[in-house]
């Protein structure tokens, strides 16, 4: 009786000591699972530390990129305008210019170096050089070549204007009022004289620059152009190649028929010249059409 009740007793402090260790064992485990919430592991601590350089280099490439960026905005938009007086016997200068307005170079010349300037209200544009070892007035003169002005000089007073010619060229062969009524639509006229203001790129008007104009001269048979140097070039260039002698030539045609061939270029428009009343296909169609060449 004594051994069974010894195994009974035996039996329950082994049973109570299980429940004590099974349940030390699960507030153990609850305990690490909410420290496990609040505090990330070691490797999710690795993979933060591993990711945070990348995100900073990242915000301070994308900040140095914009820095590039504002530095190459603030270099093409601020002007540039830089005078240094060189150390020779001479005066020289050394001048750097970058999208300067050309009434603010001479303004800042003519202050600085005790000029007087007197400048065209037409007086526009920017200009970007560079030039060393040069004085004043060559620089001077060279920006104005460059920018179609002209520059006068008259003892202590410089007068800057711009560089607009006046030229007139009388035409041999070509009538100069077709030729002017072919190029500008719509005109003005006064007497012998007329002025228009032609879209760029209509006939000779194309040729010209903004401030360009064509007058029907006063001379008979004449244009008078009023422009920069080189645009006047031109014109007289391209009056020169289409004022010439109209030819008339009769050929005998083999397989076409004239009066086929002259309806076709009817529509087309010929300037003839001077004193001639037909061209040379209408003088094809007055003969017989089977003339020799």
């Amino acid at each position: 009786m004594d051994s069974k009740r010894i195994y009974k007793v035996a039996l329950i402090i082994i049973s109570f000591a299980l429940v004590l260790d099974f349940c030390r064992q699960d507030k153990l485990f609850a305990q690490d699972a909410k420290q496990g919430q609040a505090q990330p592991s070691v490797q999710q601590q690795q993979q933060s530390q591993s990711n945070q350089p990348a995100a900073v280099g990242s915000a301070s490439g994308q900040a140095g990129a914009n820095t590039e960026e504002v530095k190459k905005t603030l270099t093409a938009v601020v002007p540039v305008l830089e005078i240094k007086r060189l150390e020779s016997e001479k005066p020289l200068y050394s001048i750097e210019l970058r999208d300067v307005q050309l009434t603010d170079l001479f303004r800042v010349i003519a202050h600085d170096y005790n000029l007087n300037m007197l400048m065209d209200q037409n007086v526009s544009g920017t200009i970007t050089a560079s030039f060393t070892n040069i004085s004043l007035d060559e620089a001077l003169d060279a920006i104005a070549e460059m920018s179609n002005l002209k520059i006068q000089k008259k003892g202590n007073i410089v007068k800057v204007s711009m560089n607009l010619i006046t030229q007139t060229i009388v035409l041999k062969y070509i009538e100069a009022k077709k030729l002017f009524d072919a190029s500008v639509p719509a005109q003005a006229s006064s007497g012998n004289a007329a002025t228009a203001a032609a879209p760029s790129g209509s006939g000779l008007y194309g040729l010209l620059s903004e401030k360009g104009k064509i007058l029907l001269g006063q001379q008979q048979n004449s244009l008078t152009v009023i422009d920069y140097p080189d645009s006047v070039k031109k014109v007289e260039d391209y009056l020169g190649v289409i004022d010439h002698k109209m030819e008339t030539r009769i050929f005998k045609l083999k397989y076409l028929k004239a009066n086929e061939l002259v309806g076709a270029a009817s529509n087309s428009t010929t300037i003839a010249p001077t004193g001639t009343g037909t061209s040379s296909a209408a003088s094809s169609s007055s003969g017989s059409g089977t003339a020799s060449k």
